[in-house]
């Protein structure tokens, strides 16, 4: 859809000012926003694979709270690379930490957040990760969702992809065929070192 800028022509001056219009890059992102928006959210919750507006905004809450109270517990946390992913209340933690320890108790500092369901804990032992290897993870990210996007056997908007050390993580809400398929697809991807399947299935 192209958006064409329009403005008004006053042949008096009115009484009040309009605020310029945005620009049409600006229009058309957030056009662009809306449209994946969509693709991943439902507004009726019919569809038991897609998340309804709330759920959306509880697993936005969750994320945010879990990083809030991983990095309160413990200063060595609050320095640490730790990514989390919340769908559904099904929380995944990746990222890197220097001791088992720290490992742990970044899980523990979920136990008392609200709608957190189950927690996958995938954080691994070691020095933070580099801008070149989390620049080659987004990359892994991308060369995966550009798979499932292309197959007849996968619904993209189903499944989230997060990639982290060079590990491709999948998740949603999907039969076990279609995570299966998924899955699938993430091997194939060159450079890619494991697969975890982080799904509720459907049946």
């Amino acid at each position: 859809m192209h958006l064409t800028q329009r403005t008004a022509t006053f042949t008096e001056t009115p009484n009040h000012t309009y605020p310029a219009p945005l620009p049409v890059w600006i229009r058309g992102a957030c056009f662009a926003c809306l449209l994946a928006l969509a693709g991943c959210i439902s507004f009726t919750g019919a569809d038991p694979s897609k998340r309804t507006i709330g759920e959306f905004i509880d697993d936005e809450a969750v994320e945010r709270a879990a990083m809030r109270q991983i990095k309160d517990s413990d200063p060595a946390l609050a320095d640490s690379h730790i990514n989390v992913v919340s769908h559904l209340g099904v929380v995944l933690l990746t990222g890197e930490v220097a001791t088992a320890a720290h490992r742990e108790k970044a899980e523990a500092a979920l136990a008392d957040i609200r709608k957190v369901r189950m927690v996958h804990n995938d954080i691994q032992l070691g020095g933070h990760s580099n801008f070149l290897a989390r620049a080659n993870d987004t990359w892994l990210a991308t060369k995966v969702m550009t798979g499932l996007a292309t197959s007849p056997d996968v619904k993209a908007a189903n499944v989230k992809v997060v990639a982290e050390g060079r590990a491709i993580y999948l998740v949603g809400v999907v039969p076990r065929a279609e995570g299966s398929a998924a899955a699938e697809i993430a091997r194939t991807v060159f450079g890619v070192s494991r697969v975890v399947k982080v799904f509720d299935y459907l049946d």
